[in-house]
């Protein structure tokens, strides 16, 4: 299974749109399960980590200004 290499951002938050596939996504000390068509807020601060399932997964990332990282 691939995975990000997790981390979080502060000052800024993000949105992921899952394009294609499905998978697990963390949320500090929670894990959602994801599938294609679905947004997920990442809150300022927030550590996340996005786990593909089987068939992998595409996503898209947006943020508002810079990276702050």
């Amino acid at each position: 299974m691939k995975s990000t290499s997790g981390h979080k951002h502060k000052g800024q938050e993000e949105v992921y749109y899952f394009v294609r596939g499905s998978g697990r996504l963390e949320l500090n000390d929670k894990v959602i399960k994801f599938r294609e068509g679905d947004i997920a807020l990442i809150e300022d601060g927030v550590f996340h980590r996005v786990h593909a399932g089987p068939l992998g997964v595409y996503f898209v990332c947006v943020f508002d200004g810079k990276r702050k990282h």
